[in-house]
């Protein structure tokens, strides 16, 4: 029983950070950002061929065909900038980044207080906090001290 309650108590501070969560800028311009493109046509469209281009290039690359692979890479890039250059995709494309990199955050930071942090690298450092420590340091560690 003791187990159960535990874990109703785990749930309810997961209910109570989403909420603190859908009160956060990058949470509100996610969701105006994507009621943006939903009410865009041409966006929409956009998103479309660029995601059958995607699938395209998957099934080029798995042939092995080097210079077919080469040119969609292109394309994918060419149509990529016309993403983030159109507004209604732009905008959705950086703000789903921005609540991506919030919530990888999040995640980061309950794995470092369970000891499951990957973003160590075995010097006692963080890298979410810039590698700041001063003792056993290396340059392989974060890519070095600050």
């Amino acid at each position: 029983m003791a187990l159960r309650r535990r874990k109703n108590m785990i749930f309810d501070k997961v209910d109570e950070l989403s909420k603190l969560i859908e009160e956060t800028k990058q949470y509100s311009d996610y969701l105006e950002a994507e009621v943006e493109l939903e009410n865009d046509g041409h966006g929409i469209d956009m998103v479309n061929a660029f995601s059958d281009l995607q699938q395209e290039y998957m099934k080029t690359y798995n042939e092995g065909n080097h210079d077919e692979i080469i040119a969609l890479e292109n394309v994918l890039e060419s149509r990529h900038s016309e993403l983030m250059n159109y507004a209604a995709t732009g905008n959705y494309i950086r703000a789903k980044q921005a609540l991506d990199e919030l919530l990888q955050q999040i995640t980061n930071k309950i794995m470092q207080n369970l000891g499951l942090d990957a973003g160590h690298d075995g010097c006692g450092c963080s890298c979410d906090d810039g590698c700041s420590c001063d003792d056993g340091c290396e340059e392989g560690c974060c890519g070095g001290c600050n």
